[in-house]
């Protein structure tokens, strides 16, 4: 809404410029005082409309054209107008005199208004030529990392191991291995890709992301691939400093935090023995917070369908809002 009274304060005062300009030297021509009839000056001043506005907008609707080049005509005669009335209140000059001078006679002014009415009117034309302002880049985007240079970092020790849970058997001692979730869960529409994909629909939200008990990404949804790469081990590792501390101040258990940053907020949730991490602007109103209530439950609900005889030794979870 700011934008857009800016936007409106800026056409304004253009306007005025178009039709105080010319009023400075009045009635001097500059040697454009050419003679030409007033039906093949507008049929011209349409063709200048409809070359710029393509120029401009190379694929617009017929009917977004049409109403541009309406906009801009009226623009025109307004700018016109005002010329003469101008002329009239300030030179003393005849009602019928001014209105000629203003719309056909004085071509410096009906020069001027022409050539400036698509520019000053690209505001109002904008929507209707199915134009949009560029996306601002994130803030906190990061320049992403070559495949070559991410391959080459790599160390042999780092290759991911599935994490393991104990099962409710019980054989003691028998382990169950998480298998990876790769045509299950993108196949079906209750999975954790689901889940992180449904909190990144909102747009105050940049990443989400769902780790593994060994801090690895399970579930990844965001604007840049980088975040999963750099957000992935800071998660963890806060979420372990948190933890320790809280089991020092009081044998407590972690179950959640907010982080607020100069730009954006940092959400961590513990569900099913992994971390939800989500990162969200920090102009969002905390919105984020009901989406990602209901990608735990998501998360549960396909994590109890896929491993129903794993569990984790963790306390009650609760709604994070």
């Amino acid at each position: 809404m700011q934008l857009q009274a800016q936007e409106t304060r800026h056409t304004v005062l253009l306007f005025l410029i178009v039709i105080v300009l010319p009023l400075i030297f009045y009635p001097k021509n500059f040697g454009v005082g050419f003679d030409i009839s007033p039906i093949l000056w507008m049929i011209l001043e349409f063709l200048y409309f409809g070359v710029v506005l393509w120029t401009i907008n190379d694929d617009p609707t017929a009917k977004g054209l049409s109403y541009s080049l309406m906009i801009c005509f009226g623009f025109r005669l307004c700018a016109g107008v005002g010329f003469a009335l101008l002329l009239v209140l300030m030179n003393g000059i005849s009602v019928g005199t001014a209105f000629a001078s203003g719309l056909s006679s004085y071509k410096p002014a009906v020069l001027l208004h022409t050539l400036s009415a698509p520019f000053i009117m690209l505001t109002i034309l904008r929507p209707l030529l199915g134009m949009s302002r560029q996306k601002v880049k994130s803030r906190f985007s990061i320049t992403p990392l070559s495949e070559s240079s991410l391959t080459e970092s790599i160390q042999p020790e780092q290759v991911r191991h599935e994490p393991e849970y104990v099962s409710k058997n019980p054989l003691r001692g028998r382990v169950i291995p998480m298998q990876p979730a790769v045509d299950t869960f993108e196949s079906s529409p209750k999975s954790f890709d689901h889940a992180v994909e449904h909190v990144f629909e909102l747009s105050a939200v940049r990443f989400c992301v769902l780790l593994d008990t060994e801090g690895l990404p399970v579930a990844y949804a965001g604007d840049e691939l980088v975040h999963r790469d750099v957000w992935a081990p800071i998660g963890r590792l806060l979420s372990e400093q948190v933890q320790s501390t809280l089991l020092r101040a009081g044998n407590l258990v972690l179950q959640g935090f907010d982080l607020s940053l100069d730009t954006y907020r940092l959400h961590s949730v513990q569900v099913c023995g992994m971390w939800l991490l989500v990162g969200a602007d920090r102009q969002s109103e905390e919105l984020e917070k009901v989406r990602i209530s209901q990608a735990v439950e998501m998360i549960k609900k396909t994590f109890e369908t896929k491993y129903p005889d794993a569990s984790f030794q963790r306390v009650p979870e609760e709604y994070y809002v």
